[in-house]
């Protein structure tokens, strides 16, 4: 896995800015950047360099549990008197009224879409509704929120840049959808999904709507290309050493895929 800094390599890449389903010394929560001003969820990105957080412009949400947007609040602080344009978030109605309601609601955090901009008339924030398989664009790149299976309104993400396509599912347990789109759309090359438990805690896993080693072997029976490098991510800080071990075991890293950590690019 290369560790290179966003500046020095393609720009159809994805660094992971935060990689796991829970904080601990050496861990840090779920974010990916797919561009320089484009990430997916904010769960681990003010712990970065001010020359990186300053330049996000758009936020990807797959789902309003804390872990996802947690950095919401702490980024627009850290960066309002630099901005020119609003902080766009984009999510499900459900999440993006779950943000507003009980994060950026006063009580909380300061409902940054009512405050206005130093640097211009526009609010420091602004909430964009998205809606499953509507591809939208950002800059070059091609984005569309696929269904997965977490919470009623969870999704993942479905990159395009040109001829090249990778999928994040975010937090899931088994769908049926995901495969689907991983076997019609020969765009794709690399899909990085969550595996959050290990398989003797399928009950938990079942519960909460994630998956483990043993659930995703299974799941894969559903994938037919075979030329799809898989990676893994979200796994709980607690079960790193269990996981990383039955994934071995069950050969889950496909075409040389990986268990990601912070600070992994990843090309597609």
């Amino acid at each position: 896995m290369k560790h290179l800094s966003f500046s020095n390599t393609t720009d159809r890449f994805i660094k992971i800015l935060g990689a796991n389903g829970g904080k601990s010394h050496n861990t840090d929560f779920t974010s990916l950047q797919i561009s320089k001003n484009i990430v997916i969820d904010a769960g681990n990105l003010t712990n970065k360099t001010h020359d990186i957080i300053k330049e996000i412009d758009h936020i990807l949400i797959t789902h309003s549990h804390l872990d996802h947007i947690v950095d919401i609040g702490f980024l627009i602080d850290n960066t309002y008197e630099l901005r020119k344009k609003p902080l766009k978030i984009y999510g499900r109605k459900e999440n993006l009224e779950n943000i507003h309601k009980h994060i950026l609601n006063w009580e909380i955090w300061p409902d940054f879409t009512k405050i206005p901009l130093i640097n211009s008339k526009e609010n420091a924030i602004e909430l964009i509704p998205i809606e499953l398989n509507k591809p939208f664009s950002i800059d070059n790149i091609t984005i569309k929120a696929i269904q997965n299976n977490h919470t009623k309104s969870s999704n993942g993400y479905l990159i395009e840049k040109e001829d090249h396509a990778l999928l994040c599912t975010s937090d899931t347990f088994c769908c049926d959808a995901i495969w689907e789109t991983v076997n019609s759309n020969k765009k794709i090359s690399t899909v990085i999904i969550d595996v959050s438990f290990p398989s003797r805690m399928e009950k938990l896993a079942s519960d909460s709507k994630h998956l483990t080693p043993k659930l995703l072997h299974e799941e894969l029976k559903k994938l037919t290309r075979k030329d799809i490098t898989l990676h893994l991510f979200h796994i709980k800080p607690l079960y790193q050493e269990e996981i990383s071990k039955e994934v071995k075991n069950l050969n889950l890293l496909l075409n040389n895929g990986s268990i990601l950590k912070t600070n992994d690019l990843i090309e597609y």
